[in-house]
């Protein structure tokens, strides 16, 4: 029987929110941690023990063991078979399912493939043009835009070609329709196909995934009609599904429960990297019903900064009729200069900071106060058309109690009555058995017979955290948390560091998060709670499932990644030190080197602490440290001697110290209180620190003589060669 593939599944499974399509079954109240709770309805509850997790997309009782992702709840829920289940959500989403059966699904599904493929090598061709175009990096450089932020947001260069992309996409594999279908080429009239964009800086459109599905790209060229230029809809791509940056700031708006709405590109990417992360961009097209959805799993308020022109209140218009039927409370804002001049957001925060970003945003209007303020309310007439257009939609609201509470504001405001009789809603929404599936009280397949419904499970899996040591914990909620960190990752748990059978971690489950979630990424390029849920262990589900929500502030978690690794490298030096038998002057040489490398990592890390050298100099050591681990592995596992030159030095062309922001240390944000089968939450307060200096109380064998003691200990420790190390380490004093 003919079926919905997996990735239209996982592309469902993404867009869908489960906590809004449990809601519509139980009610539920957020716990204040990113997580939903309600009564669960599948044994008799007396009180909330089901925890609805929207990051992971799950739901668990802790009660009775009943749990898994949205189709589960809804199978179990409406006793439906999975392909119900599936169809029961697409229909109460808006999400729209391929045609089952239909002769061009196969090359539908074919196609989809071959555009994510070639959007990912236009995606690191733009950026490889990128750094060979000195009129594109300077531009970037009068935006102020970072090299973090550049590589964060994939940000490239198509050159001023007719077939550049398309030479390049044929050496790959890729035809020229190809590039046709996947919107990164035209076809003219006569045949000839070209390269669509030319002389354009290049960003990257990311769905919630991570996915790239698509490109905007700026005029560079200062002759082009349209300044800038987005790829057109395809098989992946749809303009009404995305919003420009919800990717990178969903966390941060779910933890402020606010969500920050720009017009353009630089907008959102200026105020991100400022350090106001709760914003998204509403790029190429106007806000959807969809975008609207989307937002409200997330935030209860939404800050609309749009241009004060005519087209800018006409977005802002349209934006009101979206947001507040779903329940997101709207606030009008527009940024000026001291002397009065307008400013968008990108010019605001590189002129005053983030900061005043903020304060400003104090000063914006809620919807009511803007539309009196921007209408005429002399006539009669004018103000009569500003009541009707307001009761119209606050009619759209499906919250009764707060339809109550704007209706009597608008009452108080324009001395009008209290009726919505006379109106219409603006933006009328379809009810709930409306939105049902014809099928939807049924639990018959499309064979008209009773679908099988599957008993639920005994949860199986346990997990002791107390086991788990909590820098290990906190090293997978940093990883699970920060996307952005799965490249730095990749760069050092890479094939050469798998291969050598090493275990970093003291704790099996965080050893197996870490492997399967760099596997996921190399084969995917993205990182994606839900999808890594969906292909693991139920032990490591139960971790998942307990790691609590946390945010990291730019670029704290890039300090406090590698600040662990040092100590995480110092801890897994120790234990094989100990597999090492003081036997042989061989064996103990190779204790001694295994010492250094401990007070080398110390060192390093004092090093950055004391800012002499900067974040990417540290970084850079923290990676080739591999090098010795992996050698102290292959002497334990095959009695290979250890070279002498193990790591190469620090270079001394290093920076000499790094900026604030770039040495900030991580702060130790306690965790909320956490549910059953949760990481317990004290292992959050331990602050990111050094390990303490190692003392090595190990006896040399019968007859061995040591090398005579050094007059400084600190000067005594080698990465690899002593003299090369240590100059260069002196050089940063």
């Amino acid at each position: 029987m003919a079926f919905y593939s997996n990735e239209i599944i996982q592309q469902l499974k993404a867009h869908a929110d489960i906590a809004s399509v449990i809601e519509n079954f139980v009610p539920l109240k957020r716990s204040g941690n990113g997580r939903f709770l309600g009564v669960c309805p599948f044994h008799d509850d007396r009180s909330p023990s089901m925890n609805v997790n929207p990051s992971l997309g799950i739901y668990k009782c802790f009660a009775c063991g009943a749990g898994g992702d949205v189709f589960k709840f809804v199978q179990e829920h409406e006793k439906m078979d999975f392909k119900g289940a599936v169809e029961w959500v697409a229909n109460f989403t808006g999400f729209a399912l391929p045609q089952l059966g239909a002769p061009e699904n196969n090359e539908k599904t074919e196609e989809r493939a071959m555009v994510r493929r070639l959007n990912e090598l236009a995606c690191e061709w733009f950026e490889q043009e990128l750094s060979r175009s000195p009129k594109a990096l300077e531009y970037l450089s009068s935006r102020h835009i970072t090299d973090e932020t550049r590589k964060r947001f994939h940000i490239g260069y198509a050159p001023d070609g007719r077939e550049g992309f398309i030479g390049y996409a044929v050496k790959n594999g890729f035809s020229p329709l190809d590039c046709v279908k996947a919107g990164l080429a035209v076809q003219k009239e006569n045949g000839g196909i070209s390269d669509k964009f030319r002389d354009r800086l290049m960003i990257a459109i990311q769905n919630m995934s991570g996915i790239i599905v698509a490109f905007g790209g700026r005029d560079l060229s200062g002759k082009s009609h349209a300044k800038y230029m987005n790829s057109p809809e395809t098989e992946l791509y749809l303009k009404r599904d995305i919003l420009f940056g919800l990717y990178h700031s969903k966390q941060s708006i779910a933890k402020e429960r606010e969500v920050i709405i720009v017009e353009g590109y630089f907008d959102m990417i200026s105020l991100f990297q400022g350090g106001v992360t709760n914003v998204v961009a509403a790029s190429g097209t106007a806000l959807t019903e969809l975008h609207a959805g989307i937002l409200a799993r997330y935030a209860e308020k939404a800050y609309l900064v749009f241009d004060g022109d005519e087209a800018g209140r006409k977005a802002t218009f349209n934006s009101l009729a979206i947001v507040l039927p779903k329940g997101i409370a709207p606030r009008i804002f527009a940024l000026s200069r001291p002397d009065g001049t307008k400013i968008d957001p990108d010019n605001f925060v590189n002129e005053f900071g983030a900061a005043a970003f903020r304060e400003a945003l104090k000063g914006s209007e809620d919807w009511l106060s803007y539309l009196m303020r921007i209408r005429d309310m002399e006539s009669p007439e004018e103000r009569a058309k500003l009541v009707t257009f307001a009761k119209s939609l606050v009619k759209s609201i499906p919250d009764h109690e707060l339809r109550n509470q704007y209706v009597k504001l608008i009452s108080e405001r324009f001395n009008t009555d209290r009726s919505l009789s006379q109106v219409k809603a603006l933006k009328p929404q379809k009810s709930f058995d409306e939105r049902r599936p014809a099928h939807g009280n049924g639990a018959s397949n499309a064979n008209g017979e009773n679908a099988e419904v599957i008993p639920q499970l005994e949860q199986a899996a346990t997990l002791n955290w107390a086991s788990i040591p909590p820098m290990e914990i906190r090293f997978a909620n940093l990883v699970l948390r920060n996307p952005t960190l799965m490249d730095r990752a990749l760069e050092y748990f890479d094939m050469d560091w798998a291969a050598s059978g090493i275990q970093m971690f003291e704790s099996p489950v965080v050893e197996e998060f870490v492997n399967s979630a760099i596997a996921l990424y190399a084969e995917t390029g993205a990182m994606s709670p839900q999808l890594l849920y969906d292909n693991v262990s139920p032990t490591l589900k139960l971790f998942l499932e307990g790691l609590p929500e946390e945010k990291w502030k730019p670029p704290q978690e890039i300090v406090e990644f590698y600040q662990t690794l040092t100590v995480l490298s110092t801890k897994l030096c120790d234990r094989q030190k100990h597999q090492i038998p003081l036997n042989t002057n061989e064996a103990v040489s190779v204790r001694m080197q295994m010492s250094k490398f401990t007070q080398g990592m110390q060192k390093l890390n004092n090093l950055f602490n004391a800012e002499k050298i900067n974040i990417d100099a540290f970084a850079d050591q923290v990676v080739r440290s591999r090098t010795p681990l992996m050698q102290f592995q292959a002497a334990i596992q095959n009695g290979e001697p250890v070279q002498a030159e193990v790591t190469p030095s620090i270079p001394t062309h290093a920076a000499a110290s790094a900026t604030a922001q770039q040495n900030a240390q991580p702060s130790a944000a306690p965790f909320v209180t956490p549910q059953p089968q949760q990481a317990p939450a004290e292992y959050a307060d331990k602050q990111m620190a050094t390990s303490e200096p190692h003392t090595n109380n190990d006896e040399p064998p019968e007859g061995f003589e040591p090398p005579p003691p050094a007059d400084d200990d600190e000067e005594a420790y080698s990465y690899g060669s002593d003299e090369n190390f240590n100059e260069d380490f002196d050089n940063f004093g």
